[in-house]
Protein backbone atom coordinates (compact mmCIF):
# COMPACT_ATOMS: atom_id res chain seq x y z
CA UNK A 1 0.00 0.00 0.00
CA UNK A 2 2.61 2.76 0.62
CA UNK A 3 3.41 2.90 -3.11
CA UNK A 4 -0.27 4.10 -3.64
CA UNK A 5 -0.11 6.46 -1.10
CA UNK A 6 3.20 7.61 -3.06
CA UNK A 7 1.12 8.01 -6.54
CA UNK A 8 -1.69 9.88 -4.93
CA UNK A 9 0.92 12.23 -3.53
CA UNK A 10 2.77 12.83 -6.90
CA UNK A 11 -0.37 13.09 -8.71
CA UNK A 12 -1.40 15.83 -5.67
CA UNK A 13 2.02 17.90 -6.29
CA UNK A 14 1.40 17.36 -10.02
CA UNK A 15 -2.41 19.13 -9.89
CA UNK A 16 -1.24 21.34 -7.26
CA UNK A 17 1.68 22.49 -10.16
CA UNK A 18 -0.81 22.87 -13.10
CA UNK A 19 -3.59 24.62 -10.62
CA UNK A 20 -0.53 27.25 -9.66
CA UNK A 21 0.07 28.22 -13.25
CA UNK A 22 -3.47 29.24 -14.53
CA UNK A 23 -3.86 31.11 -11.23
CA UNK A 24 -0.78 33.55 -11.95
CA UNK A 25 -2.11 33.83 -15.58
CA UNK A 26 -5.64 34.40 -14.07
CA UNK A 27 -3.64 36.90 -11.46
CA UNK A 28 -2.17 39.10 -14.74
CA UNK A 29 -5.43 38.70 -16.85
CA UNK A 30 -7.15 40.66 -13.64
CA UNK A 31 -4.76 43.07 -12.30
CA UNK A 32 -4.53 44.11 -16.60
CA UNK A 33 -8.68 44.26 -16.86
CA UNK A 34 -8.81 46.26 -13.71
CA UNK A 35 -6.16 48.68 -15.53
CA UNK A 36 -7.63 48.99 -18.60
CA UNK A 37 -11.15 49.54 -16.41
CA UNK A 38 -9.16 52.34 -14.36
CA UNK A 39 -7.87 54.08 -17.00
CA UNK A 40 -10.89 53.80 -19.39
CA UNK A 41 -13.09 55.61 -16.23
CA UNK A 42 -10.50 57.85 -15.75
CA UNK A 43 -10.52 59.15 -18.96
CA UNK A 44 -14.11 59.29 -19.54
CA UNK A 45 -14.08 61.72 -16.15
CA UNK A 46 -11.49 64.01 -17.58
CA UNK A 47 -13.80 64.22 -20.34
CA UNK A 48 -16.92 65.43 -18.82
CA UNK A 49 -14.85 67.32 -16.87
CA UNK A 50 -13.37 69.22 -19.95
CA UNK A 51 -16.88 69.36 -21.76
CA UNK A 52 -18.35 71.01 -18.32
CA UNK A 53 -15.66 73.65 -18.05
CA UNK A 54 -16.42 74.20 -21.81
CA UNK A 55 -20.31 74.62 -21.27
CA UNK A 56 -19.77 76.95 -18.34
CA UNK A 57 -17.16 79.12 -20.93
CA UNK A 58 -20.17 78.87 -23.17
CA UNK A 59 -22.65 79.93 -20.28
CA UNK A 60 -21.07 82.70 -18.97
CA UNK A 61 -20.15 83.87 -22.47
CA UNK A 62 -23.92 84.19 -23.33
CA UNK A 63 -25.21 85.69 -19.95
CA UNK A 64 -22.31 88.75 -21.03
CA UNK A 65 -23.94 88.99 -24.36
CA UNK A 66 -27.27 89.07 -22.79
CA UNK A 67 -26.77 91.61 -20.34
CA UNK A 68 -25.26 93.31 -23.18
CA UNK A 69 -28.79 93.23 -25.22
CA UNK A 70 -30.39 94.33 -21.77
CA UNK A 71 -28.38 97.52 -21.67
CA UNK A 72 -29.60 98.02 -25.31
CA UNK A 73 -32.94 97.24 -25.05
CA UNK A 74 -33.10 99.53 -21.68
CA UNK A 75 -31.81 102.43 -23.61
CA UNK A 76 -33.79 102.11 -26.48
CA UNK A 77 -36.49 102.11 -24.00
CA UNK A 78 -35.27 105.06 -22.32
CA UNK A 79 -35.21 107.12 -25.58
CA UNK A 80 -38.90 106.02 -26.54
CA UNK A 81 -39.85 107.25 -23.75
CA UNK A 82 -38.29 110.42 -24.39
CA UNK A 83 -39.88 110.73 -28.06
CA UNK A 84 -43.43 110.10 -26.31
CA UNK A 85 -42.74 112.87 -23.62
CA UNK A 86 -41.30 115.08 -26.31
CA UNK A 87 -37.97 115.62 -24.91
CA UNK A 88 -36.10 115.49 -28.11
CA UNK A 89 -32.90 116.34 -26.35
CA UNK A 90 -32.48 112.70 -25.25
CA UNK A 91 -33.51 111.52 -28.65
CA UNK A 92 -30.80 113.74 -30.39
CA UNK A 93 -28.24 112.85 -28.28
CA UNK A 94 -29.09 109.33 -29.02
CA UNK A 95 -29.08 110.28 -32.83
CA UNK A 96 -25.99 111.76 -32.68
CA UNK A 97 -23.80 109.01 -30.67
CA UNK A 98 -25.16 106.30 -33.11
CA UNK A 99 -24.35 108.39 -36.08
CA UNK A 100 -20.67 108.88 -34.61
CA UNK A 101 -20.60 105.20 -34.01
CA UNK A 102 -21.01 104.57 -37.87
CA UNK A 103 -18.51 107.17 -38.50
CA UNK A 104 -20.46 110.49 -39.51
CA UNK A 105 -19.68 113.78 -37.93
CA UNK A 106 -20.98 117.05 -37.67
CA UNK A 107 -21.15 120.11 -40.62
CA UNK A 108 -17.62 121.29 -39.89
CA UNK A 109 -15.69 118.98 -37.43
CA UNK A 110 -12.21 117.78 -38.60
CA UNK A 111 -11.26 114.55 -38.12
CA UNK A 112 -7.74 113.35 -37.33
CA UNK A 113 -6.72 109.99 -37.96
CA UNK A 114 -3.68 108.50 -36.56
CA UNK A 115 -2.40 106.50 -38.85
CA UNK A 116 1.10 105.38 -36.38
CA UNK A 117 -1.86 103.12 -34.77
CA UNK A 118 -0.99 104.38 -31.04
Amino acid sequence: MPKIQKKNTESENLSAKESAVPKKRMNWVFWITVTVVIITVTVGIVTQLVQISNSRDELQRLKDKANLEQIKLEELKEVAEAVEKEDFDKFDTYIEKKAREYGFTKDGEVVFINIAGN
